[in-house]
């Protein structure tokens, strides 16, 4: 494997990271909008602004670019147990959030639909995925 294909693997998996992370700040920003019971203007704005921070962020972080294919796994080994790392990192944080949720159900199970609570778990699932990659490839 060449030089250039492991910093081109590297490039992708931070493109995936930021990505992550982007999609999980825009899904919390979703899960949580509909639970808050003032909905104005200045806080519609807020969300926007989070939104486009967010994207923006994924934009200039991750260095886009549409040639860049989705691959299941990497040539590189290095690579491949950073990412099972990650799926293992996402698992727990998933089992710890379910679990929140459960021991807290009593308090906001009128007030929170199922939609909105598959939206908030996927949305810990691509921040803890996205910040696992970042946290061990700064290594």
């Amino acid at each position: 494997m060449s030089n250039y294909d492991i910093k081109s693997e590297e490039k992708f998996m931070g493109q995936n990271a930021w990505f992550s992370l982007f999609m999980g700040i825009t899904l919390l920003i979703i899960s949580v909008y509909s639970m808050l019971n003032q909905t104005s203007a200045p806080l519609l704005f807020l969300g926007t602004a989070a939104f486009l921070g967010s994207f923006f962020m994924f934009v200039i972080r991750g260095g886009f670019t549409w040639r860049m294919k989705y691959h299941l796994t990497y040539k590189d080994e290095y690579l491949n147990t950073i990412d099972t790392i990650a799926y293992k990192h996402v698992v727990l944080g998933l089992l710890f959030s379910m679990g929140g949720v459960y021991l807290l159900s009593d308090t906001f199970a009128l007030e929170v639909s199922h939609s909105m609570m598959a939206t908030f778990y996927l949305a810990v699932m691509s921040l803890i995925y996205g910040v696992s990659i970042l946290w061990q490839s700064k290594d």
